[in-house]
């Protein structure tokens, strides 16, 4: 009966035939084995010293078929290990898109792909960098982050055909697990980044730090130490874990609670005898597959507690989405795609041409982290006036998809990692920057502004005009003129960007009661303001080209994006209508995406 249930439930996780779903469970588990055995030898790579024994890639020593050099075999044997799972990932790909009709497995194994695409560039940028810090602490993340994503894969497989009925988990455990597995993520990032810059031993002792408790603030030192106070927060949450777990009737949670309970029990000893032994090889590698079990079974548990609340919760769960699809919502990523657009071509102007690729993914994944937790966070504080608004009452909160501590949890990790990536990969004044832009638009506009003036969207725009700051910081280190001016124009381009939803939306945010400019002001007072900040909004691309260093092109495009714009607020202004307020509403984020784009061509050109 529970089978025929959760295949009712999942769709997403129900194949044509019963068989197809051994072939699958099958592949899953061996392809999980492999990647937690092409770990190990990732870190037996890093152990030998022989990260640069194939000094070129794809290729090793320019040949198809290396030198018979012990350090090289490993290299080598690291990469065809690689190629066989990624391989086995491909085809267990092929055979869920074959046969399972939509969702779950579907979604779960076209992350499982882009990760697997992420990680096969990362490990080329690791040789091609000669071994980076920062490209080698961002390849082992991604690598645990694959794991822990094809356990959890691996776990709907198992589990989708039906083991029973158990009663649903006590309030709150599901929210623990997702914290347990954020922390996990947080230290294995933290775990990479000791490792690759050398800071292992930059304290000598366990468990104090040079004999303190609070040491000093060098870099390194700080950077080791957050990684075991993350340690200690990490240990007490998976401890909760497993105590509230033993209490549970369903046998799967416990095992699965129990094995995280002792993988960071293994993590903690192991992690002293790192320090004890002076980095030992062997202590090393077993370290860091221990980071890679703890996290595949935080994974697995997350799942399976996932499955059994929403058996409890059948029939009303049928047909729901993929809960990676519900937690990439929370970031809106149509607005971070705006974002990034503008920070890349900043970064374009800011260098005067082209910008080392390295620098332009470091920067862009930073900044999408970072906008992803603001409006993470966002929709964690606004999710009762959400569920007022028709626009907005189907996202993931308001329709009780995720609980609001998970959501909550979630931004906050998405912001740290944002502050952590850009400041050990770019400069911590690009980290600063964007740190600033979450604050600003989580503390000053969420949580101040938007519900109680109507200019909430006018002071609020400046978080919406870091990204310019955060890709010129980034490039030059500095926040010039250019940059100001950059800023500027994404500023005074927000209102009548945003006032041409809110006159189309305007009944939605009257019933929410947020006092936006048409609500409390009216339509006429609202587009008479449009109209001046489109003039102000002009205004500052043409000082664009005077004080920014932009040319002819750039000035023509200003110009030739400026008239449609123009015309627009003024067919608004003669009758406003729902009609003309989408068509603003709409070729405003076109104006801005080629507005930054002329500016970066007109770089390149020049």
């Amino acid at each position: 009966m529970h089978g025929r249930q959760v295949n009712a439930r999942m769709n997403a996780s129900t194949l044509t035939r019963p068989d197809a779903w051994h072939a699958v469970r099958r592949l899953a588990l061996a392809t999980s084995i492999a990647t937690w055995v092409l770990l190990l030898v990732g870190a037996t790579v890093s152990t030998m010293g022989a990260g640069l024994a194939c000094p070129d890639w794809p290729l090793c020593h320019g040949r198809l078929i290396p030198p018979l050099d012990r350090l090289v075999l490993i290299e080598y044997g690291h990469r065809l290990l690689a190629s066989a799972v990624g391989a086995m990932m491909l085809a267990l790909a092929v055979m869920v898109w074959r046969r399972e009709p939509r969702g779950g497995l579907r979604g779960l194994s076209a992350a499982l792909l882009g990760l697997l695409a992420a990680q096969v560039l990362l490990g080329g940028a690791t040789v091609l960098s000669r071994l980076t810090p920062a490209v080698v602490g961002t390849h082992l993340l991604v690598a645990v982050t694959f794991l822990a994503l094809l356990a959890a894969f691996t776990a709907r497989a198992w589990w989708a055909t039906g083991a029973g009925a158990p009663p649903a988990p006590a309030p709150g455990f599901a929210r623990l697990a997702h914290v347990a597995l954020a922390l996990a993520f947080v230290q294995v990032a933290l775990g990479g980044y000791t490792s690759a810059f050398g800071a292992g031993l930059a304290c000598p002792d366990f468990p104090l730090c040079r004999g303190r408790l609070f040491p000093s603030p060098d870099p390194l030192i700080l950077l080791h130490y957050t990684h075991r106070l993350v340690a200690l927060a990490l240990t007490v949450a998976v401890a909760a874990l497993a105590g509230r777990a033993r209490g549970s009737a369903d046998r799967a949670t416990r095992v699965a609670a129990a094995a995280a309970a002792a993988a960071v029990i293994a993590q903690v000893v192991l992690g002293a005898f790192v320090v004890w032994t002076r980095i030992a090889p062997a202590v090393r590698i077993a370290h860091l597959g221990g980071a890679g079990a703890l996290m595949a079974a935080l994974a697995v548990l997350l799942v399976r507690v996932r499955l059994v609340a929403a058996d409890a919760a059948a029939p009303a769960a049928a047909g729901r989405r993929p809960v990676v699809a519900d937690y990439l919502a929370l970031t809106k990523p149509r607005i971070i795609v705006l974002l990034l657009v503008t920070t890349i071509t900043t970064m374009v102007v800011a260098a005067g041409g082209m910008v080392a690729w390295t620098l332009a993914v470091y920067t862009l994944l930073g900044g999408a982290l970072a906008a992803g937790a603001a409006n993470a966070i966002n929709c964690y504080w606004d999710r009762d006036v959400d569920a007022l608004m028709r626009r907005t009452r189907g996202r993931p909160l308001p329709a009780r998809r995720v609980a609001p501590a998970s959501a909550l949890a979630f931004g906050g990790v998405l912001a740290a990692a944002s502050v952590l990536l850009l400041g050990l990969n770019v400069n911590w004044l690009a980290a600063g920057l964007a740190l600033a832009g979450i604050v600003y638009y989580v503390g000053i506009y969420t949580i101040w502004l938007k519900r109680t003036t109507p200019q909430n969207i006018v002071i609020g725009g400046a978080a919406g005009a870091v990204p310019p700051l955060v890709g010129w910081a980034a490039v030059r280190g500095d926040v010039g003129l250019p940059a100001i001016l950059l800023f500027a124009v994404i500023f005074l381009w927000t209102p009548p960007h945003f006032w041409a939803l809110a006159l189309h939306r305007a009944d939605d945010y009257r019933a929410a009661r947020i006092p936006m400019l048409p609500v409390v002001r009216g339509t006429a007072e609202t587009v008479r303001q449009m109209m001046l900040y489109t003039a102000a909004l002009v205004a500052a691309t043409f000082l664009l080209a005077a004080y920014g260093g932009l040319g002819r092109l750039y000035l023509a495009a200003a110009v030739a994006l400026a008239v449609p714009f123009i015309g627009l607020v003024a067919l608004l202004a003669r009758r406003t209508t729902a009609g003309r307020a989408r068509a603003l509403f709409g070729y405003s984020i076109v104006y801005l995406g080629l507005l930054f784009v002329a500016m970066a061509v007109d770089r390149l050109i020049g």
